[in-house]
């Protein structure tokens, strides 16, 4: 099977069906392994999956996600329409600790606050334009209170 068309189903080559794969509990549904893209965390292959018809790559095992630099804010945006409710978690108080190398240049990777709210901590790669978030730490962001007078999706 391949990706097909709008990268939210693969197409079998042999009898040209589409498949849509069932999205898991927080609306990523996985497409096809990449096995030469490593997670940047538990270290297995990375996947070519999509979240709210975004095209993202996303690892199984832990759950963290690399979105390019591009579609970052356009990801959230789309996320915070479709979604309701808050999330005031902290984040770990290890997490501006981790040492994380690129899955695309094998680079160190900066880590940091993400400062649009949510408490989160990512990592990302200016070479590449990629952000990593680990498990939960997008939906933090989405869920975020925003700022009075800010709507979602504004």
């Amino acid at each position: 099977m391949r990706m097909a068309g709008g990268q939210d189903s693969l197409r079998c080559d042999y009898c040209k069906n589409i498949y849509f794969s069932t999205p898991d509990d927080s609306g990523v549904r996985y497409l096809d392994q990449l096995p030469k893209l490593p997670c940047p965390v538990c270290a297995v292959a990375l996947w070519n999956a999509t979240l709210a018809g975004i095209g993202i790559r996303a690892c199984k095992r832990c759950r963290g996600t690399l979105v390019p630099m591009a579609i970052f804010e356009d990801l959230v945006e789309k996320l915070r329409e479709q979604s309701s409710g808050t999330d005031n978690a902290a984040p770990d108080a290890h997490a501006l600790d981790q040492r994380l190398n690129c899955p695309q240049c094998h680079e160190h990777m900066d880590t940091h606050f993400y400062y649009g709210g949510g408490r989160v901590v990512m990592a990302d790669c200016e070479r590449c334009s990629l952000n990593w978030l680990d498990g939960g730490a997008l939906m933090r962001i989405v869920h975020a209170p925003q700022p009075d007078g800010a709507q979602a999706g504004a």
